[in-house]
């Protein structure tokens, strides 16, 4: 098995589709290199990253508005994709009304369709790879994942890739049909539902996935997770989840497989 990381297969030549520059690319270039050469700066990469986000800034008026530059810290090597994970950030953030830096795990996913034009099952792709942390109240640091999803996102952006989200009507899941596995995550999630109601605090919901007898795998619990529609309290009304679990569950195959093709 390959020990690649998720970054490097996303540069991979097999998935990579042909470049074509934009149309103002030399003009900037031209540009970066005068300052470049007329500021001789000891650290270059510092340096290119710094000038982008101030081009960036200057590109966009209404950022004047916004908090600096600095703000966004997407800190990521190459100096273009420093500006698309800055950007990237700056969707987010126009979310986070407390400025806390952090947002629930929906409103990320709602970033990605919306703003960045990614489809439904490359989101939750994204939102199910390893790099992705979801925090216990399901909330995720959107500063952090901007970094750490730009080459995905980049890639998603400029293949188009599509992944088969219905199934078969004999397809299992680990070895489950339909019925077979919405009664099992019936079981357990009814099984911590002390009061009854028929829903569960996100932690908890996550913990009751984690435990159950369907030997679902990390991928499997931050798909669920990163679907599973919070109520304005924190709670997840388990019903319908487990209604869409299947359907869920076959995308993580996909996902499995694509990352496997890739290796």
């Amino acid at each position: 098995m390959s020990t690649e990381t998720f970054r490097d297969r996303t540069r991979a030549t097999r998935y990579q589709p042909k470049h074509q520059l934009p149309p103002n690319f030399a003009a900037v270039l031209k540009e970066y290199t005068r300052e470049v050469l007329r500021e001789q700066p000891g650290d270059i990469v510092g340096w290119s990253a710094q000038y982008f986000k101030k081009l960036a800034l200057e590109t966009d008026p209404r950022l004047a508005k916004q908090p600096p530059p600095e703000h966004y810290a997407p800190s990521v090597e190459n100096p273009e994709l420093e500006v698309v994970a800055m950007n990237m950030s700056k969707v987010f953030a126009t979310m986070d009304d407390g400025n806390t830096g952090t947002l629930y795990v929906q409103l990320v996913k709602r970033g990605l369709l919306e703003a960045l034009q990614l489809t439904r099952a490359q989101a939750l792709y994204i939102l199910s790879s390893d790099f992705v942390h979801i925090s216990d109240d399901g909330t995720m640091e959107y500063r952090q994942f901007a970094r750490d999803s730009v080459n995905a996102v980049l890639f998603f952006q400029q293949s188009n890739h599509a992944f088969r989200e219905t199934p078969d009507a004999n397809a299992t899941i680990h070895g489950m049909t339909r019925d077979e596995l919405s009664e099992q995550l019936s079981r357990v999630l009814r099984s911590v539902d002390t009061e009854g109601l028929g829903r569960l605090p996100f932690v908890k919901y996550r913990q009751a996935l984690s435990q159950a007898p369907v030997q679902l795998t990390h991928r499997d619990i931050q798909l669920l997770s990163a679907e599973a529609e919070q109520t304005s309290d924190g709670f997840v009304e388990f019903k319908d989840e487990v209604a869409n679990a299947f359907n869920l569950l076959y995308l993580s195959q996909g996902f499995t497989s694509f990352d496997q093709q890739a290796a």
